[in-house]
């Protein structure tokens, strides 16, 4: 049993090296995260009218025995939304067709149900991310609020309850014993209540939002005493996001966006983006992570039912020399887009 209570013990320590190094707690981060906000913020949910659904996965510092990988799934609808005037993207979506000539997308036939109007979000978030002989699980709820500003403005309101549950990756863990009872003690595993709400603004054009996970502190141990025992708590983290598209000629429309991070004791990091966007079907980017790496994205959208993204990081920090970069890719399916509309959260 010493044994094994050493072998957490340097698991742990790796582990929270790890978390230092990349500059966040607890919480993973992801390179496209313009591709999915929905990790950022609950107030994206139910920005749209259909069934966003994402799927993605991040191999952290490839190379290193025991980097953090992560993945997802999340899906949200709205409920009650009717007008189609504060879809975000530049263009129409036949604008290349036959005139190729830009502009703003308007609904094909105006009624009194497109009038701007307030309307509810849901959605659900699934994350798993393990790091070493360290796992984590979330499981949330989210729901929205969309009240109209003005005919082309709304301010989203939004929550996300759920558990996270905190365990040992065993794969990662060897006992002198095989037959072990302590490889399946529950006192290795702790769910407990996760917490995190946030607002944001959003346009046509643009988006700004702030959002707090993890509200409530949540104390856990893997045991309640002894050596084993390894005290920790759910950090607050917060986080501040916002971007502006503009055209830049017929064909082509560019993103910046900025993400802000805070999660005390940590400094506060920042991820700046840019993509640039060839007929609202492909696009290139980049971004740099402060004191972590910098990125190069690129993806394509089909039909504005299906759209692929892939990133990979250049690792600037000291883990560089016994790494070799990070992959990421997300996968998204826009369900039940009878009308075709772009997705907000890749055409801002």
């Amino acid at each position: 049993m010493e044994k094994l209570f050493r072998k957490v013990s340097l698991v742990l320590a790796l582990v929270l090296l790890l978390m230092v190094e990349s500059r966040a707690q607890q919480i993973p981060h992801y390179s496209q995260y313009t591709l999915n906000p929905l990790l950022l913020n609950p107030a994206i949910s139910g920005t749209d009218n259909y069934l966003d659904v994402r799927a993605g996965y991040r191999n952290q510092w490839v190379g290193l025995e025991g980097a953090p990988t992560s993945y997802y799934l999340s899906g949200h609808m709205s409920l009650g939304k009717l007008d189609y005037n504060s879809t975000p993207t530049t263009f129409r979506p036949q604008s290349f067709s036959k005139t190729k000539s830009r502009a703003q997308w308007k609904p094909q036939h105006k009624s009194t149900l497109q009038k701007t109007r307030a309307h509810h979000g849901l959605g659900a978030l699934i994350q798993v991310d393990q790091a070493a002989g360290l796992k984590r699980t979330d499981a949330q709820l989210l729901y929205a609020y969309h009240l109209p500003l003005s005919a082309n403005v709304k301010l989203a309101a939004g929550i996300a309850a759920g558990v996270t549950q905190y365990g040992l990756n065993w794969e990662h863990l060897s006992f002198t014993n095989p037959g072990d009872p302590v490889t399946s003690a529950n006192d290795y595993r702790k769910t407990r209540p996760n917490l995190g709400v946030g607002l944001m603004a959003y346009g046509d054009r643009f988006y700004a939002g702030v959002s707090l996970a993890q509200i409530l502190p949540a104390p856990f141990s893997f045991r309640a005493s002894g050596p084993g025992q390894t005290p920790a708590s759910q950090q607050r983290h917060l986080f501040a996001h916002g971007g502006y598209r503009f055209a830049a000629g017929r064909q082509f429309s560019v993103l910046p966006s900025l993400v802000l991070k805070y999660a005390s004791p940590s400094p506060l990091s920042f991820d700046a983006t840019a993509k640039v966007y060839y007929r609202d079907q492909f696009w290139l980017g980049g971004t740099y992570r402060h004191h972590d790496a910098a990125v190069a994205m690129a993806g394509f959208q089909l039909k504005q039912r299906l759209h692929l993204g892939y990133a990979y990081d250049f690792t600037t920090s000291a883990l560089g020399t016994v790494s070799h970069g990070s992959h990421e890719v997300v996968l998204g399916l826009m369900l039940r887009n009878t009308r075709g509309v772009f997705s907000p959260s890749q055409y801002w």
